[in-house]
């Protein structure tokens, strides 16, 4: 998020216990999450599985929670091949509940949300290529197109 006020508003907001609606940027949750999308977001802890947002060098990050270790929780992007380095538990705010894409809200209980939350933490060496790729892929294509119209 390029706004620096406006990412240390979303924090502060997380920090106070307030949900947020947030702007998604990037790929790195490709295919569930894409730039533009709105994710609506509960300051809880996430559990393993689900989407947690976090803080790495003061910007608001979205990944997969895949493990707790001494607590430290450790994300990663669906679309990403690495894990992120070690988060401590107090840059921990919340947790993706679901996400606005035009005007579909989809819950983050059901459907494909809930469906990669008991998938990717055991397959995320193999996924994360896979989405890696495809999300690359995604990206050229859609450029292409836009070129084109």
């Amino acid at each position: 998020m390029a706004n620096k006020q406006l990412q240390n508003t979303f924090i502060q907001l997380l920090k106070d216990g307030h949900p947020i609606e947030v702007p998604a940027h990037g790929m790195s949750m490709f295919p569930l999450l894409l730039p533009g999308d709105i994710l609506l977001v509960e300051p809880t802890k996430p559990k393993i599985g689900e989407i947690g947002i976090f803080i790495s060098n003061q910007i608001l990050i979205a990944h997969r929670l895949c493990n707790i270790d001494n607590n430290f929780y450790h994300f990663k992007g669906d679309a990403i091949i690495h894990f992120d380095l070690p988060i401590p538990h107090n840059q921990v705010l919340g947790t993706v509940m679901g996400r606005r894409r035009k005007k579909l809200t989809k819950s983050s209980s059901k459907g494909s949300f809930n469906l990669f939350s008991k998938i990717i933490p055991k397959t995320t060496l193999i996924s994360g290529r896979l989405f890696f790729y495809s999300g690359r892929i995604y990206t050229k294509i859609f450029r292409l197109l836009d070129r084109q119209v």
